[in-house]
């Protein structure tokens, strides 16, 4: 019996967009990982149903996570570094955990299939996250400005993270406020903050891995829901920077170290 060759590929896990332009952050960090990792192959695959329909109807097919580690398999990759490019440990994550497990050391399929945790997972990621927005904001934000960050919020347990993050914040940048679309804190909880800090000029910026319609219609949109057009309704001046999370460098970073650590079994 011949014995298997070993051969070792990166999948990158990600929730997708259907916005052509926000793949550039995906495409960031690919490359990035690709840099980090020379003679390694690196792949994606996207969480979302809807988003992937869309993808194909346009004639740009990019598997799901199950998928794509069957096409490993079947293409001869022995060990799989998956890596999660969520950026909180909600639904998508746990979802991807549970398909890991279904494929993890099936016969004649994938001997060894390991997960890295999405970006704010543990204290060190918070640490190295929040400082690295906080010197960014620095190229475009004005001292007596406030940045709003714009994150997706969730009904799993993981929406936490977001009010972790802001304490993490709060040590380093009172002008810097995290909030979700869709769960605490809104941005109508976010405002009385910023009036009573006195701030009236704001800056609206992802939280998010890539900006895609949520930073286009919720965040930056001119429909009277969206947070641009609730801040300028309670009087602010609203400037909007879309660099999305997968285009800051020293954020990047914390995803290609997170690789590196399942490969040393952390």
């Amino acid at each position: 019996m011949t014995k298997q060759t070993e051969k070792t590929g990166i999948l990158l896990v990600a929730f997708g967009s259907s916005v052509i332009d926000a793949h550039t952050a995906y495409d960031f960090i690919h490359e990035k990982v690709q840099n980090a990792y020379p003679d390694i192959e690196v792949r994606r695959a996207y969480t979302s149903t809807i988003v992937r329909k869309k993808l194909t109807e346009r004639g740009r097919v990019v598997l799901s996570p199950a998928a794509a580690l069957t096409q490993m398999a079947d293409d001869g990759f022995t060990h799989v570094s998956v890596q999660s490019l969520h950026v909180i440990p909600g639904h998508e994550f746990h979802d991807l955990l549970q398909i890991v497990r279904g494929v993890n050391g099936l016969p004649k399929g994938l001997k060894q299939v390991t997960v890295g945790s999405p970006l704010l997972t543990e204290h060190n990621d918070y640490v190295r996250v929040s400082e690295a927005i906080h010197r960014f904001s620095k190229s475009f934000k004005n001292n007596d400005e406030a940045l709003v960050l714009m994150g997706h919020g969730t009904n799993h347990s993981a929406n936490i993270c977001y009010a972790g993050l802001q304490e993490y914040f709060r040590r380093i940048d009172s002008s810097i406020f995290v909030g979700t679309i869709e769960a605490f804190p809104t941005i109508e909880d976010i405002i009385p903050q910023l009036q009573k800090n006195g701030f009236r000029r704001i800056w609206l910026m992802p939280l998010l891995t890539s900006a895609g319609d949520h930073v286009l219609n919720d965040m930056a949109g001119d429909n009277e829901n969206s947070w641009k057009s609730v801040l300028e309704s309670q009087g602010f001046e609203v400037m909007i920077n879309k660099t999305a999370l997968g285009l800051m460098d020293e954020v990047v970073d914390v995803w290609v170290e997170k690789i590196r650590l399942q490969a040393c079994g952390n």
